[in-house]
């Protein structure tokens, strides 16, 4: 099964995907356009924010089985018409948690 990465994400992730069997495929500055010529050709799917997930998108990924959002919002995915074509949906929204404590640590640690 191959998975296309639309943003660029911390190694560990394609390293994690090929080592249960996915072939890793990265493009990070095709037009739409030129993406909805090939999505129909991948099973998985890596975003951030980049791109939208929308009817249009998903009418063209005709093989696919799951999208990964690296982050925590889902708001760039038509997430009801994913999830009536089956499309699996996983985010990562406590992906930033540790980040952001520290964060505020740094701030109130100043006043």
């Amino acid at each position: 099964m191959k998975v296309l990465h639309l943003d660029n994400n911390h190694p560990s992730l394609m390293q994690g995907l090929a080592a249960l069997g996915y072939t890793n495929e990265e493009d990070y500055t095709s037009s739409r356009k030129e993406i909805l010529q090939k999505i129909g050709d991948y099973q998985g799917l890596i975003i951030r924010s980049r791109t939208p997930i929308d009817k249009e998108f998903l009418d063209h990924a005709t093989s696919l089985r799951f999208i990964g959002r690296v982050g925590a919002g889902m708001e760039n995915i038509d997430i009801p018409y994913a999830e009536s074509k089956n499309i699996f949906l996983a985010s990562a929204p406590e992906g930033n948690r540790n980040a952001v404590g520290e964060h505020a640590w740094e701030c109130c640690s100043h006043l």
